[in-house]
């Protein structure tokens, strides 16, 4: 009897440190990620529930060694049923729901997580035919330990996947940002009147190329890197779109700053886009002159708030072609945003005009 129940006190001792090893998913740096984060959250809570029965099954077994309470194996192992059951259901749970807590097979039928099942299933069958040969072997709590280790590991895989076809996804949307920003009709009209300015003003001409040269460069070199540059390059930019703009006599508006904050970095190509939305559906929309931008950074909390408003008719003067071009450049700022930085950006627009927020952690500068 003694025997018996030593061994099963060193399965349960093995369950409990098996369990251990999940403590890094939790605490470690992929912890951070929202990725995943629902089903880490129920295999954690599974765990918890788990370690819990195994620890009132090792009082059980303390209780009848050392103390001789032959009743305490059946008074803690009652008390351990529930917890079981539920740490069962939050398994089960996070075998068939998705990174955002939907279970998969709900809406098509045959996408079953067959790999996650066979990793829940298989440990506690084995344990169970196990115990027919050797009654009085209790491995159970064994095997789920090794059933809820091999789903951290399965979700683990599945993580590196989603960021592996997250990359590949985000270089597609550079590409396409490249040919947002590299709008045809936008580069003939700056040729179009450095042509003019060379007949009139030679010095105005040169400034203007050069602008049209630094703008040029400043979407190439977006498009081949991801990493975060200064505030002040992307300030550069926008200053050379800006001027591009002007150069043409006909498209006039104001563009005014308000620059709280510059020692910050963030993704090329984030708030360059948003000015050239604001000053083309929005500034340019009067066409009296009297459109104007406003370009402010500030503080906020943990973050950097650079805001973008302007005083155009927002998007009711928009063809639908219009509308979807400039969802796409917004959608992918976005993107980029959250990729490259863990940034957001929020759009309102109005009769009066459009406001562009962008937030900018602080630990990206």
């Amino acid at each position: 009897m003694d025997g018996n129940m030593i061994c099963n006190t060193v399965l349960d001792g093995c369950g409990i440190l098996l369990l251990l090893l999940l403590l890094p998913l939790y605490f470690g740096k992929s912890s951070g990620s929202r990725l995943g984060r629902r089903k880490r959250d129920l295999l954690l809570y599974a765990a918890l529930l788990h370690f819990f029965v195994l620890l009132l099954q090792l009082a059980g077994a303390v209780s009848v060694l050392a103390l001789s309470h032959t009743d305490a194996v059946g008074i803690f192992t009652g008390a351990a049923l529930l917890p079981a059951l539920i740490s069962a259901v939050l398994l089960a749970l996070c075998v068939f729901c998705d990174e955002n807590g939907v279970i998969r097979f709900s809406k098509k039928g045959g996408d079953i997580p067959v790999t996650q099942i066979a990793c829940t299933v298989l440990p506690p069958v084995a344990a169970l035919c196990l115990r027919i040969v050797f009654p009085s072997l209790r491995g159970l709590g064994l095997a789920w330990s090794v059933a809820l280790q091999l789903n951290q590991t399965v979700i683990q895989i599945e993580n590196e996947k989603h960021f592996e076809a997250e990359e590949q996804r985000l270089d597609r949307d550079q590409a396409l940002l490249m040919t947002v920003q590299m709008q045809p009709h936008f580069i003939f009209n700056t040729l179009s009147s450095i042509e003019t300015l060379c007949q009139t003003d030679a010095a105005a001409a040169t400034e203007a190329i050069e602008n049209l040269s630094g703008y040029l460069r400043g979407n190439i070199d977006a498009l081949t890197s991801e990493a975060l540059i200064p505030f002040n390059d992307e300030l550069r930019h926008i200053h050379q779109y800006v001027a591009l703009e002007l150069a043409d006599p006909a498209r006039r508006f104001q563009f005014d700053y308000e620059l709280d904050v510059r020692d910050f970095a963030l993704p090329a190509l984030t708030v360059q886009p948003i000015v050239e939305n604001a000053v083309k559906h929005g500034a340019l929309s009067h066409r009296d002159g009297t459109g104007r931008v406003l370009l402010s950074t500030e503080a906020f909390g943990e973050y950097i708030r650079i805001t973008v408003t302007d005083n155009g008719t927002g998007v009711e003067g928009l063809t639908d072609a219009q509308r979807k071009k400039r969802g796409i450049g917004i959608e992918n700022t976005r993107k980029r945003l959250a990729a490259l930085c863990g940034g957001d950006l929020q759009i309102s627009a109005g009769a009066t005009g459009t406001k562009a927020v962008i937030l900018i952690p602080k630990r990206g500068g």
